[in-house]
């Protein structure tokens, strides 16, 4: 108590313990440019995730670094998996991944810059 670190033991009691750190300000991931970074490769343009090309190119991407996506393979899936493999897994402390496209939710708004 009275700290912003917790320690917590995702594989039960005899587990490894991990630490887990509430600390402000949070990281924050920009979806393109840091699952372009973690790739290596350079990803499609997120206004144009609608076309088949951008879905071939995304789906020869996780081919090439053999990120199984069980059909329907969309590109919003395909970029969706592609996210949880090389970023979400990389966040062990409180992290927002920010400028999803408007693709992955129809709730999301267009990029203001």
């Amino acid at each position: 108590f009275g700290s912003y670190k917790v320690t917590y033991h995702p594989d039960g009691p005899e587990g490894e313990a991990k630490e887990i750190d509430f600390t402000p300000p949070f990281r924050r991931l920009r979806m393109f440019p840091d699952l372009e970074k973690a790739l290596g490769c350079e990803l499609p343009k997120p206004d144009t995730l609608h076309t088949e090309e951008a879905r071939l190119h995304l789906d020869r991407i996780c081919t090439q670094h053999q990120v199984d996506c069980p059909p329907p393979r969309t590109a919003a899936r395909l970029l969706d998996k592609l996210v949880g493999d090389y970023l979400e897994e990389t966040c062990v402390n409180p992290t927002f991944i920010t400028e999803h496209p408007q693709v992955m939710s129809p709730l999301a708004k267009w990029h203001r810059s």
